[in-house]
């Protein structure tokens, strides 16, 4: 286990130029003091690898370990182990989502998934974040939980480069709080919370060439929360709108997209008096040379943005203004400056542009003319009008035109926040936080220098947070505390915004009348060169400088930084802002975030050509190293990177152990007792309360001991089961050799006297067994003339008893009240007939028909109804109850068909059941009024048998292990599965059947129809098969051939329960098929053509989505599994191009089938019908 020695078939890691990494195998044993390491690579080329004793390649980890959800689950926790995972789960398994301990790393696809709908949103409320895949509604779930749980404001956190993905996470994690949270009121607060994404991004939103819809802005979501945890409001702050974009943009890039829905509209009636033509006519919209998106349509949006500016109660005067300042802007910008000598500048008073604008923000022209070309310079004495050139005119109008958007924009985003504003008090809140990652470009200026300062500030935050957690485990598992070095950021800060620092030394020469960039810049160096570490002078520049940031260094061109910080200076002046706005809202951010729980989201862009699913490893280690993601690895890996409860040692390990160990009962122990034996040194290990914490590569080496025993044991089964084969093959050569010698020598041994005896002994056998039959038909002659006797008498005992119809319907309240009110299902149903108390009411209904009293009819069919609506709403959660009355519900339906006099019913009646029909009335209308009651009874009696029963169909179906010696658990990392914290109290496949037995025998017992019975069952089964199947969908670590085993093992005992019920007729079985075929599609070979072609015929009831996410995510357990190829799966997509199905990856748990009431009558004469005492309806009497 020693992980610092590199032996012979040990695989490393290695510098690349192109990969970053690259995975090499050691063809001769590394001794102390070698200077070379010999590897083959994975091409075959072998070479001779320079190493500093100091610091030999990494090593890579054991296959199986491979494609975890969670980076902290890896043996070995380095940069390429982090790299190769990573590009393991999205190449190869199309998985975008993965952990690295407290932070969910977000790959862009590129590509639309169909991961988020509303069923794939419930299926992760409610849950554990380590019992599914990681995913962007596990992290919403996870904040929402600790809001709820703890009372605690939280705050997620989405940060990344342009193009990564943060918008639409962000967006996401909205959209799963207002799903999750949806309150009942009619204020639809929730719509209105979504409906502020559509408007920001349309003007805060631009093309950018990493991006098509990048944001400009950074935004802090506040979503307000009352007691009962539902959304009642939100609050939207804005950081670092990038006002440079309005005047100016790169090539290839557009302007924001409000301008192009605009302009795409300029021909509709409503914006003619705009004036507005196509983007091309404006200098603001053309510039980059790019005003058209591929595949999006300006004016559709346009249409979009305005709806939802109306659902925030924004209408169209509001618009119409808004609108205005947009397109007196792009005339702005058409404004022509024409140069008068070198010092002048001039703009004509016949200047069509300039005329629209001031007409649109009714403004003077003259003025605007004047003001536009000429500046005020106010001194103590006197007020100076001093004239602009033509350079500094046209700058003077790109301010004007920043200025307007910048304050529509703040406008916007302020009304929205009215829109948003609640009554009452704020209970708690969760905070979405959708930033810029850290930026470094060819060319930074004043903005990545901003935005960069402020993921300085959030880094900080970050590395104290995962510290702090990292200090709390360790304490809460009575592990001693090592202090643990991290990085810490603060110095870089320090330089930025301490006293004396960047920031002041900007802002003190933005108040110098003459201040220049140049001599900024030198105060910058005077001030650090050679004094800070962390700041530079770039060798051949005098117009820059460095700054050594926590993620990479950057090199800042000073120009611009001045005239970019004096807008917030200019405010300073007026006493408008006492400091920059800027760093006051950072600062506040900071607070903010400081007060809540954080939650960290990491978007990283795979490549810079937004190919889909295409991973380029020098971009993403880039990535990786600038969002923090390798400095959690990094602290993790300094102490006990891995972590295993107990209950995982256990399951997993339970091989290495002996009979002995195992024969102890306490699993700590035993996990303690075999691993002080597997691992002689002790420093490499420590017991934690409920885990296991192991330093870097010891879990690699109980892997490789693991293999090493099931190797062992293939090889001994294999010795065996050969064996066995050819003893079998033997012995069945053996018999037949008996057999033919047997025939042999009998044939040889008949003779006269055999033939004799054999004869005699069957005369014998004759007359022996005649009189044993004949003695038996005697007695079974005298039982069944005894049996008629008895049966005749007391038919003709019955024959003379007077049965008449009930004579009095004395109270109809007191009847309901004791039928329907006060009977308890339990107790009173045994030994009764199906639907006794429904045939009681159908016998009421029989004397009011022979007394033909329509007002008694209608009266009592009305109690009747209300009085089983009322118990049915008063029990509505109650199975027993509302199976007692669907089944009543169902009995008198029934009866008032079989005894409606109607002939289709008539034909099934006894002629004495035919003398009872009802001579009177009609009653088809209640008939339909009973039948739709009846159909809300059962949908009620459907969701509380599926509330019962859901919450243990996954832990029963899918997680729990009958199978002996096929534990499919593996490390889980710093997101621990619920299911491996503590076995105790788990519920099994038993737990299923017996819940299943209980809702089959109350349904008999209550005389529940067996054609109904039969359509529960069936929807309860459907239930079962798509919630484990959608459970496996979100679980990489349930796609195993074990798992599959498993799961085909419980469907055989549904199927049984299904025999021993006798209820292979209901269908429940077919309901199955999709997740009987997903686990066969686990177990099957899927290599060969031969395979692909097997599995398209074979899984007929699984869509094309949902074949190939299992098999992406198909997950080897041991080393004898081998992963799916992408070529394979892409072959097998190719094969079913043709079939045409929904591309929708979940099923519909809330599918109801159809249900029909079959017409069953009943085998039961009304006059034989005895009312039980206990029913209390001593009132009612025969006539």
């Amino acid at each position: 286990a020693l992980v610092g020695q590199r032996y012979l078939y040990n695989r490393v890691w290695i510098p690349d130029n192109e990969e970053v990494w690259q995975s090499a195998e050691i063809t001769k044993n590394y001794k102390a003091g070698d200077r070379f390491l010999l590897v083959q690579l994975e091409d075959g080329t072998e070479l001779s690898y320079p190493v500093d004793p100091a610091a030999l390649p990494p090593l890579r980890n054991p296959d199986i370990l491979v494609g975890e959800n969670d980076l902290t689950a890896l043996s070995y926790l380095h940069e390429p182990a982090v790299l190769h995972n990573l590009k393991i789960r999205f190449v190869e398994s199309k998985l975008i989502y993965t952990y690295s301990g407290i932070i969910l790393v977000a790959i862009n696809p590129y590509k639309q998934l169909p991961i988020y709908g509303d069923a794939i949103i419930h299926a992760y409320s409610g849950q554990n974040m380590g019992d599914m895949d990681p995913h962007i509604f596990a992290v919403a779930e996870e904040a929402y939980k600790q809001m709820a749980r703890n009372n605690k404001n939280q705050s997620i956190i989405v940060s990344g480069e342009s193009g990564a993905g943060k918008t639409v996470s962000a967006r996401y994690t909205m959209r799963y709080f207002a799903t999750v949270s949806k309150s009942s009121s009619k204020a639809h607060v929730e719509d209105k919370v979504l409906a502020s994404n559509p408007i920001t991004e349309a003007v805060g939103n631009a093309k950018t060439t990493r991006n098509d819809n990048s944001s400009r802005f950074g935004k802090y979501t506040e979503i307000s929360f009352d007691r009962s945890y539902q959304i009642i409001g939100a609050n939207m702050r804005t950081y670092l709108l990038e006002k440079s974009r309005v005047v100016f943009q790169s090539e290839n890039e557009r302007n924001y997209h409000i301008f192009y829905q605009l302009c795409a509209s300029a021909m509709q009636p409503e914006y003619a008096h705009l004036k507005l033509g196509s983007a091309e006519e404006f200098n603001y919209t053309r510039m980059g040379g790019s005003t058209v998106i591929e595949g999006v349509d300006d004016r559709a949006n346009m249409v979009e943005t305005q709806k939802t500016f109306a659902l925030l109660g924004l209408k169209g005067d509001f618009q119409m203004d808004v609108f205005k300042m947009l397109a007196a802007i792009l005339h702005l910008g058409n404004v022509e400056i024409a140069a008068v000598g070198d010092e002048r500048s001039s703009i004509s008073s016949e200047d069509k542009h300039l005329s629209i604008f001031c007409e649109l923000l009714d403004l003077n022209c003259d003025k605007m003319a004047r003001w536009l070309c000429h500046r005020k310079i106010v001194t103590t004495s006197e007020t100076v009008i001093k004239p602009m050139t033509r350079a500094q005119a046209a700058n003077a109008r790109d301010a004007l035109a920043k200025k307007i958007y910048s304050h529509l924009f703040d406008f916007i985003v302020e009304r929205i926040n009215q829109a948003l504003q609640f009554p009452g008090k704020q209970h708690t809140f969760i905070g979405v936080l959708d930033i810029y990652g850290f930026e470094t470009f060819d060319v930074n200026s004043f903005e990545q220098f901003c935005i960069n300062y402020a993921n300085e500030k959030l880094q900080q935050q970050f590395n104290l947070h995962v510290f702090k957690l990292e200090q709390e485990e360790y304490m809460k598992e009575d592990i001693p505390w090592t202090l643990i070095d991290f990085y810490d950021n603060q110095p870089v800060i320090d330089l930025i915004e301490a006293k004396m620092g960047i920031l002041e030394l900007l802002d003190e020469e933005c108040l110098l009348p003459h201040g220049k960039d140049e001599n900024w810049l030198q105060k910058l160096y005077n001030n650090f060169v050679n004094k800070n570490a962390l700041f530079e002078k770039p060798r051949m520049s005098n117009t820059s400088f460095i700054i050594q940031h926590f993620a990479d260094k950057v090199e800042y061109k000073c120009e611009g930084f001045l005239e970019k910080n004096r807008d917030t200076v200019h405010e300073v002046l007026v006493e408008i802002l006492k400091e920059s706005k800027f760093r006051n809202s950072l600062s506040l951010l900071m607070v903010t975030l400081n007060a809540t729980t954080p939650h960290y989201v990491r978007c990283i862009k795979p490549n810079d050509e937004k190919l889909p699913f295409e991973f380029d490893s020098k971009r993403v280690a880039q990535q990786l190293r600038a969002c923090g993601v390798l400095e959690t690895i990094r602290i993790s890996a300094q102490s006990y990177p891995s972590r295993w409860t107990y209950i995982e040692f256990f399951s997993r390990y339970s091989i290495l152990m002996t009979q002995q160990e195992l024969s102890l009962n306490d699993k700590k122990q035993i996990c303690k007792t075999v691993l002080q034996r597997l691992i002689q040194d002790h420093n490499q290990y420590q017991f934690g309360r409920t885990k296991i914490f192991f330093r870097a590569g010891q879990v690699a080496y109980l892997e490789k001991l693991r293999s090493d025993r099931l190797r062992q044991a293939c090889i001994l089964i294999q010795k065996r089961v050969r064996g066995w084969l050819q003893r079998r093959r033997f012995l069945s050569v053996r018999r037949a050799a008996v057999t033919v010698q047997q025939y042999f020598r009998g044939q040889q041994a008949i003779t006269a006297r055999n033939l004799k005896e054999t004869w005699a002994a069957i005369i014998i056998q004759k007359y022996c067994r005649g009189y044993l039959v004949r003695r038996l038909c005697q007695l079974i002659h005298v039982a069944a003339v005894t049996i008629q006797a008895y049966t005749r008498g007391f038919l003709a005992r019955k024959k003379y008893r007077k049965v008449q119809p009930i004579e009095n319907l004395t109270s109809e309240t007191t009847l309901m009240t004791l039928l329907c009110a006060d009977l308890k299902p339990r107790g009173v149903v045994v030994n009764m007939i199906p639907g006794l108390p429904a045939h009681i009411l159908f016998m009421c209904v029989r004397y009011a028909d022979y007394l033909n009293d329509a007002d008694m009819l209608k009266s009592f069919m009305s109690a009747t109804i209300d009085g089983i609506k009322q118990v049915v709403k008063e029990h509505s959660e109650d199975f027993e109850m509302l199976s007692f009355w669907l089944s009543n519900t169902y009995h008198f339906l029934n009866c008032l068909k079989q005894y409606s006099g109607e002939e289709e019913f008539m034909k099934y009646n006894t002629p004495r059941q035919n003398k009872n029909c009802l001579k009177h009335f009609d009653l088809s209308e209640y008939r339909q009024i009973l039948s739709d009651l009846a159909i809300r009874i059962y949908h009620q009696f459907i969701i509380v048998m599926e509330n019962n029963i859901q919450h243990i169909i996954v832990p029963g179906m899918l997680e729990y292990e009958s199978l002996q010696g096929i534990s499919g658990l593996k490390p889980t990392g710093f997101r621990k599965r619920s299911s491996s914290i503590d076995d105790t109290d788990t519920y099994t496949m038993t737990s299923i059947l017996q819940q299943l037995s209980y809702f089959y025998s109350t349904m008999c017992q209550n005389g529940l129809d067996s054609e109904l019975l039969k359509q529960a069952v069936k929807q309860l089964f459907f239930l079962i098969g798509a919630v484990t199947l959608n459970s496996l969908f979100l679980r990489k670590d349930m796609c195993s051939c074990r798992k599959g085993m498993q799961i085909r093992c419980n469907i055989s005992y549904l199927e049984e329960w299904l025999k021993d019920k006798n209820l292979q007729s209901s269908n429940a079985k077919e309901t199955l098929e999709p997740l009987s075929q997903a686990a066969w599609l686990l177990q099957v070979k899927k290599i060969t053509d031969d395979d692909a072609k097997e599995i398209c015929e074979h899984c007929t009831s699984l869509s094309t989505v949902q074949i190939v996410k299992i098999l992406n995510s198909y997950t080897p357990i041991d080393d004898f599994e081998k992963r799916v190829t992408p070529s394979f799966v892409r072959k097998v997509q190719g094969m079913l191009n043709n079939r045409e199905d929904v591309p929708q990856l979940m099923l519909d748990t809330k599918h109801l089938f159809q249900v029909t009431f079959p017409f069953t009558p009943s085998p039961h004469a009304l006059e034989l019908i005895q009312v039980p005492s206990s029913f209390k309806l001593g009132f009612l009497t025969r006539v």
